[in-house]
């Protein structure tokens, strides 16, 4: 819309009451703006995170090879997330702002073969609450996707793994208005709206594993997630909002329980190593005395 030169002057702008429109307009474009390079951003990351995977793949097939077996565990997670647009909206609206920092809590499992390629699965979840005099607003995530790793083992006893998880999930939304001084002023006004959004993602991420014990891996792990979303939905309606895209960094301390998987030509060798009899000393028996001798 143009000020200057377009029909319109800077006095029947104001005459009209449009500056606030104008306002929430250029807002909306820088959003949609830094939306496009946040997704251009994470496209690269992807690529380059699929050339590191091959690379580490081509690598690893002439290094030390992981041994067969399972293994799973705890997975507490630190997520630095990007809800600008959701803020934005937010405060706007008069409710304190989202933090942008979530601890989730979950867990993970995979299945390894014998040349590093490992499948499995995880899931996470968490929420977050922020409060002012009056109002307060609950953000939760739930994120659940099944894994691909490749691990690359070194002779110092440290594994580093790149993988990525493809899944799904869900946000929710609750804002409160104000608290209910009694029963009747709960059902009589409404204070709450609870909205959900779902969304599909994608997460490349790096780790670096120790295994102090035979049985047990720590690990740490470093990845980045982006996800597009669904639009709101509250109750039966549905409609869009932001944040449209969801990005942000993923940093996970894992325990994980789990050893080696005996194979069919392992346990052959063993039996047959047991069913082996004990060889010979090779000292004779001393002859035996004659009697009278």
């Amino acid at each position: 819309m143009k000020l200057n030169g377009g029909g319109l002057g800077d006095g029947k702008v104001r005459e009209l009451g449009l500056y606030p429109v104008l306002s929430r307009c250029n807002r909306t474009a820088t959003l949609a703006a830094d939306t496009e390079v946040v997704t251009m951003r994470a496209v690269a990351l992807v690529l380059v995170t699929s050339m590191m995977l091959a690379i580490s793949c081509t690598v690893g097939a002439n290094g030390p090879q992981e041994e067969t077996g399972v293994g799973g565990g705890p997975m507490p997670s630190i997520l630095f997330l990007n809800l600008g647009g959701l803020n934005a909206a937010v405060t706007g609206a008069g409710y304190p702002r989202i933090s942008e920092l979530l601890f989730t809590m979950g867990g993970s499992g995979y299945s390894r073969r014998g040349d590093g390629v490992r499948f499995g699965g995880m899931g996470s979840g968490g929420a977050t609450t922020s409060a002012n005099d009056e109002r307060s607003v609950r953000f939760g995530l739930d994120y659940y996707g099944f894994l691909v790793e490749k691990a690359t083992a070194s002779a110092s006893g440290l594994t580093v793994v790149l993988g990525s998880v493809l899944g799904a999930g869900s946000l929710d939304l609750r804002l409160i208005d104000r608290l209910p001084d009694s029963f009747e002023d709960a059902v009589g006004t409404p204070y709450v709206a609870s909205m959900t959004k779902g969304f599909y993602a994608l997460q490349a991420y790096i780790a670096f594993e120790a295994r102090p014990l035979s049985w047990m891996a720590t690990r740490f792990q470093l990845g980045f997630l982006w996800a597009l979303t669904d639009p709101w939905t509250f109750e039966e309606v549905e409609f869009s909002g932001p944040p449209r895209t969801l990005t942000g960094l993923v940093a996970s301390l894992t325990v994980r329980f789990g050893g080696r998987v005996e194979d069919d030509e392992d346990a052959a060798s063993k039996d047959n190593a047991e069913d082996q009899p004990l060889p010979e000393s090779g000292i004779e028996n001393p002859p035996e005395e004659q009697p009278g001798g």
